[in-house]
């Protein structure tokens, strides 16, 4: 069981994947905002300092200064602090899977700690100084301690894609990179709305995604992977699960026969691997060749780079939207 649980919770924290999303979220206030009543967007918060936001564990956090030092605890959010030209500021990363940007491979490592290694070193950090520090959900436990130790630790938590670009922006708010986040974020839904345009006149197809295997381990419906499904045109034969990643019945599997099969690439398999296990031949997508990987880090990791593997997404299961 030890095993099991260290290799799900590995997976999750290599491709910074939201454990435990939710349909609500945290309202974001920013320090001097008008109260009205609705939340108030990022975008339209002040460049100036300091600046107060509420972050997704509910805690209120003030940057005095436009940040010098930030350290990240997920790879998604390395890849925002870089796609907002930040990469000069960043002085910590969590691990090895912060590799994109290359330039972020050279950055000091400070995850490793706790009973499976998914915890960051607490005395690293503090060595570091970070005047920010940028979090995934979950360790409330660390950041509490980080946090007594005056260092403001910031977590974000998106659910969707939405919810990223609104994450991108709160991250320029945070940085007083509002211009550069609000053109990024621009971009992003451009090309979602021109993906979307393309499907419009395509049929639902039904598939299935696997995150992990063995035991075959899908997303349930309240993952961010799954609203990117959603988006690229999928009916997930997974959207009844009842938790964020649940294993799946391989019976269940041949009953329901989806139209395409998607792979993790970081499950390590190959296609011809997928049709060669016990079971899997039954499968509908398997009998027609429908069986697909998909970059894990461009589905996994809330960033900048998502809209890159929605549109991947969107081409497997519509190649004749996108000729």
């Amino acid at each position: 069981m030890a095993v099991r649980f260290w290799r799900l919770a590995a997976w999750a924290l290599a491709l910074a994947l939201v454990i435990g999303g939710c349909s609500s979220r945290t309202t974001r206030t920013t320090e001097g905002s008008a109260a009205s009543g609705s939340s108030n967007s990022p975008t339209t918060a002040p460049a100036s300092f300091p600046v107060t936001l509420v972050d997704d564990d509910g805690v209120s956090v003030t940057i005095t200064a436009p940040p010098e030092r930030i350290v990240t605890f997920a790879p998604s959010n390395t890849e925002i602090v870089f796609a907002l030209d930040l990469g000069d500021e960043l002085v910590g990363v969590s691990g090895d899977y912060d590799n994109y940007p290359p330039e972020a491979k050279a950055i000091e490592r400070i995850g490793g700690s706790g009973d499976f290694g998914q915890n960051p070193n607490e005395e690293r950090v503090v060595a570091l100084q970070p005047d920010l520090m940028l979090a995934i959900s979950g360790g409330d436990q660390w950041k509490e301690h980080l946090r007594a130790l005056d260092i403001p630790v910031f977590t974000i938590n998106a659910t969707g894609f939405e919810d990223l670009l609104n994450d991108i922006r709160t991250v320029g708010t945070l940085t007083g990179a509002t211009a550069r986040a609000e053109a990024l974020t621009e971009g992003m839904a451009a090309r979602a709305e021109e993906i979307q345009t393309k499907l419009t006149a395509q049929p639902v197809v039904s598939c299935f995604f696997e995150a992990y295997y063995p035991p075959l381990t899908t997303v349930g419906p309240n993952t961010f992977i799954a609203d990117l499904l959603a988006r690229a045109g999928c009916r997930s034969e997974s959207d009844s699960a009842d938790s964020d990643y649940p294993e799946w019945s391989v019976d269940r599997l041949v009953a329901d026969s989806p139209d395409v099969y998607l792979v993790a690439s970081e499950s390590g398999v190959s296609p011809d691997a997928v049709a060669e296990r016990p079971g899997f031949g039954g499968i509908e997508a398997v009998q027609a060749g429908q069986v697909y990987l998909v970059d894990s880090d461009l589905i996994s990791r809330p960033g900048p780079r998502v809209i890159d593997g929605l549109e991947a997404l969107a081409k497997l299961l519509h190649p004749e939207a996108f000729p």
